[in-house]
């Protein structure tokens, strides 16, 4: 069993070197290929550089503000309550309108855990 408080979980710079990040779980700590899951805040005009994951399906599930959320070649208006889901190889980017917090979950796919 894994059991954390979110205001105790220390936050972290994400991988983007964008936004912070309070992870619940990580793949060390699973048997699942869940890669992990966090809490992500972004402030506003924060974002990453367009990228993509070879070997992981990427979760996105918005709690509050506003973002906008590329996916290939489509822009998506994100805000509360909206969830994204986007597949393994997909190219993608992440640009906050007002300070946003948003669930990440990534998921490895058959070629491995990243």
């Amino acid at each position: 069993m894994i059991h954390k408080n979110l205001s105790a979980i220390i936050p972290q710079l994400t991988s983007h070197n964008v936004g912070l990040k309070r992870v619940l779980v990580c793949n060390d700590e699973t048997e699942s290929d869940i890669t992990q899951i966090a809490v992500t805040t972004l402030k506003t005009g924060e974002e990453t550089d367009r990228h993509r994951h070879e070997s992981m399906e990427e979760y996105f599930l918005f709690v509050k503000g506003k973002a906008t959320l590329t996916v290939e070649d489509n822009e998506l208006n994100c805000a509360k309550g909206d969830f994204v889901a986007v597949r393994r190889g997909e190219t993608h980017q992440l640009k906050a309108i007002d300070d946003t917090e948003l669930i990440t979950i990534g998921c490895a796919t058959e070629n491995g855990k990243e």
